[in-house]
């Protein structure tokens, strides 16, 4: 998967095509070998190597938990579930362990696309959601409608049920496993429903190499690995996911559920986005599949068809289309020309027609064609995109051009085509056709990356998309460790995951997070999942940081597997040894690099090229610092003078770490990182590792160091890297002093920070916090989509950002410099440069909202939404921070003033009993005067009103998304939306009209420098004070 095609998009992924039919290999035609009886026998008979017995304590934890999280199943939600025609939700699925065969692999398509996909399918539509019938009549069906049903044809046998073996932690069990097809649910024990999943649930199905890991760790034999195979699903109202393993008994049993169940997943995921888009012949299938259950499928005129009100409400909800009773019934009733109280299928063709109908679109469609009801013409849609949509036509007129085309025609029948065509008709784009593009991918929210791009500047210029510990599914007291959370993190986009290795009762290193209740896993099977995965989402390198708590000999096993599976893609040497910066990402691409605790009295090629001369270097109170002040410049730290030789001296008092907020390893906390960036502590008995030289040698660009103070020896080694807790990185840059002595670090050298321990729930912090202050690796826990998560989701989300390396701000990576202006600022005061960001969001619709959990089932949903400003300014006395206008100001705070950890909210009125398509034209402007313009972020919250009167923010909301505004393209955009889980729904979409202005420069003034300042302070405070300086002020002579 290519950056590229990782953009965002109305539906956040590439849909594959409804398959035309299942292969003959799921047949059960004659096995190719006979039934497996090693497979059972010894499955069943052999002996599994059993985990430990859980301890006293885990055991409580476990039913304890279990406890509290306990939800009885809603029989209203199962059946509901049981009948609706395909997910809510897009399961993220791994490109690289997809199971279909090659035959069932459709073209990729957006929203915009899935036309193409029926155009052959004119004559027979059905034939799109049928499967090939051809097969054996006794042992397939294809659904309770015969051969013409929705879906693949499905083989009897697995209705019936087969025998398995499925394996957990500390048995193995005999089960027999029934695929239910109505319900769309695979079941082994029909008497409870914990013990069964719905096939929408499904994330992933691994087999073979992709499943090796499970298969050795429950001792099943490699002659086996034919037969054996994973399903990931993601367990409902929960946030993480659960893993089946199963053992079947011959290779037909195996292919038939493996292939069967992925056809099926990936067909009611392109049919409900179909049904849901009111596609012409999905809806044309759908009516066929309803006549022949009306039926029974038996033979019938077509003047005898005919659906009421209720077979329509029952589509409805199928469809998870929320509107009140009146509504519906209106419009059934405007289709119902006849007055008879049922819908012929043209009656029924008008029905959709009214429904999918969009009043929003046609008030822009009137605007762009001027009122006339001719069309859009080619330069007038042109004329919109350059105008109304901030597109750069003239670049690729031809492109443009091409999409135009496309969608006149896919709003024309053929004939209809055929005919305008031979009569010389001018292309014009009907209503139908705009309101196609305006949800296609064609009109995503967010910029796309280009098809070629570089990223050029040192690997510390730039944030990089960082995970916490990466193997935990859950909490981080008594989760489990899993190889699944990696691929998932790797899937998203992630370029630095944590690996947090300790001693392994056999001899092997496991990992785990020590001293708590969470489970374990094999250092070797997730460096071989971390080697498989690492650039299925960009190319560009990955970084693993090794928190390292073995002993000797344990480690060396762990460098050994390190070289194994990564290979020549693992970085063991400088790629220029007689450079002292950083590589680029580009030169680093596929490659693999490794974050870990320097060996100690290792002579390594960054120490050797230290010089006395250097100790001091970055020291703000040196008195041989003479920065060069320019007007209104910036300046590379690379060009200031050589410094001076500069006598050995103690570290600045202010510089040395605080030790009260030294990170320590509490028996249920977060783990500090290879223990860089902490005092020693003789109170602490549990500390990590002292690394040898064959593991620490592999930290070429990523030497962990204990931080000491920032102008030690150690701290100007090039490729050295300090790990902070949130609460040692707060503690130590409480000064003013602090915080421009961490700026200055994090201009030239990697920093990394990560949640405090007592965040037991793996909950977040506010990434901006870390961004303004230039740290590279912010590591979050993405097992929680919090604010934190959705923040750090949004800040790779757009352009050449989905490389999971973002360009920090130039105020991050440069100096600025200007003197003083005395004739505008006084005498005595330092003017500071500030952006005025102004930019508008117009909500207009939204569409196809979810129904929250606990509404009453006779009544709708009374929506309204949402607009949150983040940014990463403190809150000041003199400065509001946004202002904003429009709508109802939901601010939190009785001052209204934002800042850091306090956005600005503004909300729309509610829109009562309608979820399906309630529309709210409502137009927020905000004004903000910020030091960091790339690091604003907005935040759209879709929200139920409890009674249809009042606002509330109890509960999650019903849907979110998040966009750097930098990231955001300006027009009429759709915005996808996503779970409380950070899922993003098939079809659930808000409308909005975005338009940014472009940031001017202010220029504020600083603080007022009086007599007892001396000369050097004042100009320190002219370099330092109006942005993050560089450590090059220390007149080094060093490129960035």
């Amino acid at each position: 998967m290519t950056p590229e095609t990782a953009q965002l998009t109305t539906n956040n992924s590439s849909l594959q095509g409804s398959p035309d039919g299942l292969p003959e290999s799921i047949v059960p035609a004659a096995p190719s070998r006979k039934p497996s009886q090693s497979a059972m026998s010894v499955a069943l008979n052999g002996n599994i190597e059993p985990s430990k017995s859980p301890g006293l304590i885990r055991r409580i934890s476990n039913r304890a938990s279990r406890f509290a999280t306990r939800r009885r199943q809603s029989s209203t939600n199962a059946m509901n579930r049981d009948h609706s025609t395909g997910p809510v939700v897009m399961r993220r699925r791994s490109d690289s362990t997809n199971t279909a065969p090659e035959g069932l692999k459709g073209l990729l398509f957006g929203d915009s696309d899935s036309e193409e996909q029926y155009e052959n399918y004119q004559e027979d539509p059905t034939a799109l959601l049928a499967a090939d019938a051809s097969h054996d009549s006794a042992s397939t069906i294809s659904s309770s409608t015969g051969s013409t049903g929705p879906g693949p044809v499905i083989p009897a046998i697995l209705l019936q049920g087969t025998a398995m073996i499925k394996f957990t932690k500390n048995k193995k069990t005999p089960v027999t496993l029934v695929l239910e097809h109505e319900a769309a649910k695979v079941y082994w024990d029909k008497n409870r429903t914990s013990k069964s999943f719905y096939i929408d649930d499904i994330k992933d199905i691994r087999i073979g190499a992709n499943a090796r890991n499970y298969r050795q760790q429950f001792g099943v034999s490699d002659a086996d690995e034919s037969l054996f195979f994973t399903i990931v699903y993601a367990v409902p109202n929960r946030k993480e996911s659960k893993s089946m393993h199963l053992l079947a008994q011959d290779e037909q049993t195996f292919d038939l559920w493996t292939t069967t169940l992925d056809a099926i997943s990936k067909h009611r995921q392109d049919l409900m986005q179909s049904l849901s888009a009111f596609n012409d012949k999905a809806i044309k299938a759908y009516w066929r599949a309803e006549m022949g259950k009306q039926f029974q499928d038996r033979l019938h005129e077509e003047d005898e068809e005919d659906m009421d009100l209720a077979g329509v409400e029952r589509l409805c909800r199928s469809l998870h289309i929320h509107v009140s009773s009146n509504n519906l019934r209106s419009k059934f009733n405007k289709a119902d020309v006849t007055g008879r109280g049922r819908l012929k299928f043209a009656e029924f063709q008008e029905f959709v027609n009214l429904m999918k109908r969009r009043q929003d679109i046609r008030t822009i469609y009137q605007k762009i064609s001027n009122g006339t009801n001719a069309g859009i013409t080619l330069e007038m849609f042109l004329a919109f995109l350059k105008d109304v949509q901030g597109e750069d036509v003239d670049t690729d007129r031809a492109k443009w051009e091409g999409v135009f085309a496309k969608f006149v025609r896919r709003s024309k029948t053929k004939d209809q085509a055929s005919q305008d065509a031979a009569n010389g008709e001018i292309l014009r784009m009907n209503e139908a056709a705009l309101s196609s593009f305006l949800v296609s991918t064609f009109n995503v929210p967010l910029k796309n990356a280009p098809s070629q791009y570089t990223l050029d500047r040192p690997l510390h210029e730039y944030i990089i998309s960082s995970s916490h510990n990466t193997y935990l599914l859950g909490r981080q007291v008594a989760g489990q460790s899993s190889v699944e959370a990696y691929i998932s993190a790797l899937n998203r986009g992630c370029r630095c995951v944590e690996v947090d290795c300790w001693n392994g009762s056999d001899g092997q290193p496991v990992v785990m997070h020590g001293r708590t209740l969470t489970t374990q896993v094999s250092f070797a099977d997730v460096m071989s999942t971390i080697s498989k995965y690492a650039f299925v989402k960009s190319p560009y390198p990955l970084w693993i940081s090794l928190e390292v708590h073995c002993n000797s000999e344990q480690q060396a096993i762990m460098a050994q597997i390190i070289k194994d599976t990564c290979g020549s893609r693992l970085v063991t040497e400088p790629l220029d040894p007689s450079s002292e910066q950083l590589p680029t990402p580009s030169q680093l691409l596929h490659r693999i690099l490794i974050k870990v605790k320097m060996p100690r009295q290792v002579e390594g090629f960054a120490s050797s090229k230290q010089t006395v001369g250097r100790s001091r270097g970055n020291s703000i109170n040196s008195p041989y610092i003479r920065p060069t002040v320019l007007d209104n410049t910036m300046i590379s730290p690379g060009l200031l003078p050589p410094a001076p030789y500069l006598p050995k001296t103690t570290f600045s008092a202010r510089n040395q770490i605080k030790n009260s907020g030294s990170e320590g390893h509490d028996s249920l906390s977060s783990s500090p990182s290879d223990s860089e960036s902490m005092t020693e502590d003789p109170k602490r008995k549990h500390r990590t590792s002292t690394i040898v030289k064959v593991l620490g040698e592999l930290g070429v660009y990523a030497a962990g160091l204990k931080f000491t103070a920032f102008d030690t020896p150690d701290a100007k080694k090039y490729n050295h890297i300090f790990s902070f807790m949130e609460s040692t990185f707060d503690k130590n840059g409480r000064t003013p002093e602090d915080k421009r002595a961490m700026n200055r670090h994090n201009m030239r050298y990697l920093m990394r920070v990560y949640p405090n321990g007592w965040r037991v729930a793996s909950t977040n912090f506010d990434p901006l916090k870390y961004w303004r202050r230039g740290v590279q690796m912010v590591a979050l826990n993405w097992q929680t989509y919090d604010l934190g998560m959705q923040m750090n989701d949004a800040m790779f989300a757009g352009g050449t950002d989905q490389s999971g390396y973002v360009l920090k701000p130039s105020e991050l990576r440069e100096i600025k410099m200007m003197t003083t202006v005395p004739e505008e600022a006084g005498a005595g005061h330092i003017k500071r440069e500030r952006k005025n960001v102004n930019f508008s969001i117009e909500i207009i619709s939204a569409q196809q909202l979810m129904r929250p959990r606990g509404v009453a089932s006779n009544r709708s949903v009374d929506t309204y939404v949402e607009v949150e400003v983040y940014h990463a300014d403190d809150k000041s006395k003199d400065s509001k921070g946004v202002v904003g206008e429009g709508g109802l100001n939901a601010t939190v705070g009785r001052d209204g003033f934002s800042g850091l950890g306090a956005p600005h909210r503004r909300r729309t009125h509610i829109v009562q009993e309608n979820g399906f398509n309630p529309e709210f034209h409502k137009k927020f402007r905000f004004d903000l005067t910020t030091k960091y313009p790339d690091l604003v972020f907005v935040r759209w919250t879709v929200r139920c009103s409890p009674d249809g009167q009042n606002y509330s923010d109890k509960g999650s909301p019903l849907a979110t998304y998040t966009a750097k505004l930098s990231s955001l393209q300006q027009g009429y955009r759709t915005l996808p939306l996503n779970d409380s889980n950070g899922d993003r729904f098939l079809f659930s979409t808000l409308f909005c009209r975005i338009k940014i202005d472009p940031a001017t420069s202010i220029y504020v003034n600083g603080p007022e420098a009086t007599a007892s300042v001396g000369v050097l302070k004042s100009i320190s405070r002219t370099v330092f004070s109006r942005a993050p300086a560089s450590p090059r002020m220390s007149t080094e002579s060093h490129h960035s």
